[in-house]
């Protein structure tokens, strides 16, 4: 690892403990490639439905998902409070789910290829959004990390990047693409190498984690 691997590695492993410091029985998994996904699988199902995004559920969503085996080459992160799963995140290395659904708009390059796409970013509370998914990204982040991936890629909508971008990542394209089999929504294509999302977080606004951390971990109905 070089020196800044090594200051973001610290920073991901404080998070994460101050989180579940703060959140009693929060607990992070995290399933290898080739782990059973029931958890995960039926979590992001029930939250689709909810949400009524059907449209994730399609057979066309799934026959992608498998025409690029994203499930068994994907490692997946639970947050638990207790036995409760409240958020989850997947980390799958290229070829990438977003580069098919962008493949008329944006190509991945090759410094792309050496990243690794977060997605399925999903928490059981809209509302507490930034509070339960900081111990993923972190958590996340670590393992690709230790893994030898260069950066982060992601695919996210319109009211979602300014999460991202306070995490370090940012548009790729000028103007977010349109996506038609997912509602026709606006969608954009992020990355960011270790060093940019390093000085994101050390930013003075980044408070926001250390805010977070202590902020009751509140549960909420999800909704839209």
């Amino acid at each position: 690892m070089d020196t800044t691997d090594l200051q973001l590695t610290d920073y991901l492993q404080a998070l994460q403990a101050t989180l579940k410091s703060h959140h009693e029985g929060c607990r992070i998994v995290t399933l290898e490639a080739g782990s059973d996904t029931q958890d995960f699988d039926r979590f992001i199902d029930r939250q689709f439905r909810l949400r009524l995004q059907h449209y994730m559920l399609s057979s066309r969503a799934r026959l992608l998902e498998t025409q690029l085996a994203i499930k068994s080459r994907s490692t997946h992160f639970l947050l638990y409070r207790h036995d409760q799963l409240l958020a989850v995140l997947r980390a799958t290395p290229a070829p990438f789910e977003w580069a098919l659904l962008a493949q008329q708009h944006v190509s991945p390059t090759v410094a792309l290829s050496r990243h690794v796409e977060f997605s399925r970013l999903i928490s059981y509370s809209t509302h507490q959004l930034p509070i339960a998914v900081n111990g993923l990204l972190a958590a996340a982040a670590e393992w690709a990390i230790r893994n030898g991936y260069q950066g982060v890629t992601a695919l996210c909508r319109s009211q979602q990047l300014r999460f991202y971008q306070r995490f370090g990542l940012m548009p790729i394209a000028s103007n977010a693409l349109h996506i038609d089999h997912r509602a026709r929504g606006d969608y954009w294509v992020l990355s960011a190498e270790w060093r940019q999302i390093l000085a994101a977080v050390q930013q003075p606004d980044q408070a926001m984690v250390s805010h977070a951390a202590k902020k009751p971990l509140v549960c909420h109905p999800p909704g839209f």
